[in-house]
């Protein structure tokens, strides 16, 4: 199984990122929203406690975590997707035995 970065926009927290373990893109998607429909919403504690509306922006699949970012301004850790792309972002890790 792969893993993919699901991208989270809440209403009132803005966007986050949560990482699942999927057999693919359509099952990721399903997992998360279905776990937002649960009331699961993957939002932090400290943004907020009583969420509007929970959307799925995007999902992306993982080729390379924790690789170095050399930019002009800093250097960093961020993740490297099957489409080409960088991102350096934070993202929500789940425990695999967590059962929600």
């Amino acid at each position: 199984m792969a893993e993919f970065d699901v991208s989270v926009l809440t209403i009132r927290c803005g966007t986050h990122t949560v990482r699942a373990v999927a057999e693919n893109a359509a099952a990721a998607r399903r997992q998360i929203q279905s776990e937002c429909d649960k009331g699961h919403n993957h939002c932090p504690a400290e943004w907020c406690t009583d969420d509007v509306q929970t959307t799925i922006v995007q999902v992306k699949q993982v080729a390379l975590d924790d690789v170095t970012i050399i930019a002009a301004d800093s250097v960093g850790l961020g993740t490297f997707y099957t489409d080409d792309t960088l991102r350096r972002a934070r993202i929500v890790r789940r425990d695999p035995g967590d059962s929600r």
